[in-house]
């Protein structure tokens, strides 16, 4: 069993660590080498941990019952560079955790979800190309490609060989109709 809660400033050693495994594990779904998350400071661990309390962030955490360790997290904001709809980001679950018999990440994506529909009516993400079983997941639960693709420099990181590049996946929120996207040109030329 497990429990899911947000995370708050308190969590910043433990949110470290858990980080530092999901480099370890994963550098491209952090975004980051172990060498570069070492790097972080303090305040920027805190800075991270307080996203769950905050009104334009979330960060959600999986709670082993009996252990209390960390078995998955998954964050969210509102905006970027793309655009102001929300954007999942800082996903992991421990490989021991992963699975739909385990539960762990359908539940913290129902908690994104939750949150990201008080907010848009679109949820965005950014995923690996060659993250195939992160991308086969995703479109299971609606996503689909937008058509936006970037290289993993943009997030700060050197590509490797294998990573291919950032696919740029959305999906609508329960319960939400997409709205249109304003068509500039015709704003433009006050036919809007």
């Amino acid at each position: 069993m497990f429990t899911l809660r947000p995370t708050q400033e308190d969590d910043w050693r433990r949110l470290r660590a858990f980080r530092i495994e999901n480099a370890t594990d994963d550098p491209i779904s952090w975004t980051a080498t172990v060498e570069e998350t070492l790097r972080i400071p303090e305040d920027g661990w805190r800075m991270r941990a307080r996203r769950g309390a905050q009104p334009d962030t979330t960060s959600i955490v999986a709670t082993d019952d009996g252990s209390g360790r960390w078995l998955g997290m998954m964050c969210a904001q509102l905006g970027d560079a793309q655009g102001p709809e929300p954007v999942l980001t800082g996903v992991y679950v421990t490989p021991d955790a992963r699975g739909r018999e385990k539960g762990v990440t359908d539940a913290l994506f129902d908690a994104i979800l939750r949150w990201a529909g008080s907010s848009g009516t679109v949820l965005r993400l950014w995923v690996a190309e060659s993250a195939a079983p992160a991308r086969r997941y995703y479109a299971r639960k609606g996503f689909a490609p937008t058509g936006r693709v970037d290289d993993l420099r943009v997030l700060g990181r050197a590509p490797q060989p294998d990573d291919g590049g950032l696919l740029e996946m959305s999906r609508v929120l329960p319960g939400r109709a997409a709205r249109p996207r304003e068509d500039r040109s015709s704003r433009a030329s006050g036919l809007a």
